[in-house]
C-alpha cells in the first residue's frame, strides 16, 4: 500500500501538468481540449521517442 501512494501522486502530478500545458499553450477552450491534447501528445512523442536522423555528412564531421 505504501508503494501505491507515491505512484498515484506522481501520475496525478504528470496528468495535471500535461493538462495545464495544453490549456496555456493552446488556449482555454474546453471544447477544443481533446484535439489540442492530441497535438501536444504527438509533440511529446516526437520529442522523446523519435529517432534522431542525421545525415552522413554530419556524422563524418563529428568524427574529425
Amino acid at each position: 500500500m505504501r508503494f501505491l501512494q507515491p505512484v498515484f501522486w506522481t501520475a496525478l502530478f504528470l496528468a495535471c501538468t500535461f493538462a495545464f500545458t495544453v490549456l496555456f499553450e493552446h488556449g482555454f477552450s474546453l471544447r477544443d481540449f481533446p484535439a489540442n491534447a492530441r497535438k501536444e501528445w504527438t509533440i511529446l512523442q516526437k520529442l522523446y521517442w523519435s529517432k534522431i536522423e542525421r545525415s552522413r555528412q554530419e556524422s563524418l564531421r563529428i568524427g574529425r
